[in-house]
């Protein structure tokens, strides 16, 4: 994936944790590194989930529980990276 399209990728991403998670800041605050589980994003099974399901939504995707228990998701970043792999993944089957 290119520069460009990552930087989209990432904005909408933070877009979709920052709605679900109905988060009073704005995207350029919730840095790539933050901790999901911070008392910044406050992420938990159910609300990762939802988020998941908008990420499905948006991108007309299907992102497999192997590819999330895979993932280590620990920060923002490492959630974009996940969703950029399936995308990529996607893509290639087309």
């Amino acid at each position: 994936m290119d520069r460009a399209k990552e930087l989209d990728l990432t904005a909408q991403i933070k877009d979709i944790v920052i709605g679900v998670l109905d988060l009073s800041i704005d995207r350029d605050q919730l840095d790539e590194t933050v901790s999901l589980y911070s008392p910044v994003v406050g992420l938990d099974s159910l609300s990762l989930l939802h988020i998941l399901v908008e990420v499905e939504k948006r991108f007309d995707i299907e992102i497999d529980d192997e590819d999330v228990m895979s993932a280590e998701l620990r920060n923002v970043g490492s959630l974009v990276q996940m969703i950029s792999g399936v995308i990529d993944a996607k893509g290639a089957e087309h």
